[in-house]
């Protein structure tokens, strides 16, 4: 049995030629391969996107007092490491379950609790379908596609509000848990002032002025005690802007997905490749088999 080998003569590449002698078949090729394509892409069920953008604010990074007071000559804007930070806080545990309690989203990507896992599968469409990405200047985009134009719509909003809440929320506890222990040490500090100045009462002379002088001292770091305790509980019910809003999401008007021209074109494209590929690989061969009949 003789090997067939294709071998392909140089009339073959004449690109006009061939495709006027295969004019036909690639116009039936791309009427074909357009009208599936676009059939296909009215099954597929749109998705709607909606858009948020926002900057940290320099809150996450700047060194404040409990009382609030910043630099003057802080930034509005937060630097690299705080976009990094609100980043990590929009893809957190905490922004994510509370969107599945809050949008159900269970029951709105159709995963039941029957399912093998049930978790894993809801991640997924998370994952899928909520995005959180830095861009060039440095602010931070959250995208939320859904069937649902105006759930994506709130999704996206609900993210960027939900950060905010986060961060004051970790400012709050972390205030909090610096209270009892200011309050302690300001009790000590206190019981010791007093102890000083009962012994100022009793003495005299030489000895007076140096209690005098360590008097001055504790009474100013009893101060100190004290306004930091202020400072705490003041951070403990505070609420700061953590995050500056730029645009916030709107229900979108059209699809983002499918996109019918785009699936059209490049499946047309695609089809209309493989069949001259095709064409051309058989005309080839049919060459060489002629060829060896002689």
């Amino acid at each position: 049995m003789k090997n067939i080998r294709a071998e392909f003569k140089p009339d073959s590449t004449d690109l006009v030629n061939f495709v006027i002698r295969h004019f036909g078949v690639f116009v039936i090729t791309g009427f074909a391969a357009a009208l599936l394509s676009a059939g296909i892409s009215l099954l597929i069920k749109p998705l709607f996107e909606s858009e948020v953008i926002l900057y940290p604010s320099s809150n996450i990074t700047e060194v404040r007092t409990m009382l609030g007071d910043a630099s003057s000559e802080a930034a509005l804007f937060g630097d690299d490491d705080a976009t990094e930070k609100l980043l990590q806080v929009i893809r957190s545990e905490q922004v994510r379950d509370y969107l599945k309690e809050r949008y159900d989203l269970a029951g709105h990507y159709g995963i039941k609790p029957s399912h093998k896992y049930p978790n894993t599968l809801i991640e997924e469409k998370m994952d899928k379908y909520i995005r959180s990405s830095r861009t060039t200047f440095g602010s931070v985009l959250i995208s939320v596609r859904d069937r649902d134009r105006e759930l994506a719509c709130a999704m996206a909003n609900d993210i960027a509000a939900r950060a905010d809440t986060i961060f004051n929320k970790l400012q709050r506890n972390a205030a909090s848990g610096m209270l009892s222990e200011l309050g302690r040490s300001y009790d000590l500090q206190l019981e010791l002032v007093r102890q000083y100045e009962d012994s100022l009462r009793m003495e005299e002379g030489p000895a007076s002025l140096r209690i005098y002088s360590t008097l001055e001292t504790e009474t100013e770091f009893l101060g100190l005690i004290r306004g930091r305790y202020l400072e705490a509980l003041a951070l403990s019910q505070q609420n700061m802007p953590y995050t500056l809003v730029v645009d916030r999401a709107v229900v979108a008007e059209k699809k983002a997905y499918p996109r019918r021209s785009i699936m059209v074109i490049v499946s047309t494209a695609s089809a209309l490749v493989l069949a001259a590929l095709i064409l051309f690989v058989a005309g080839g061969v049919k060459l060489q088999r002629s060829d060896d009949r002689h």
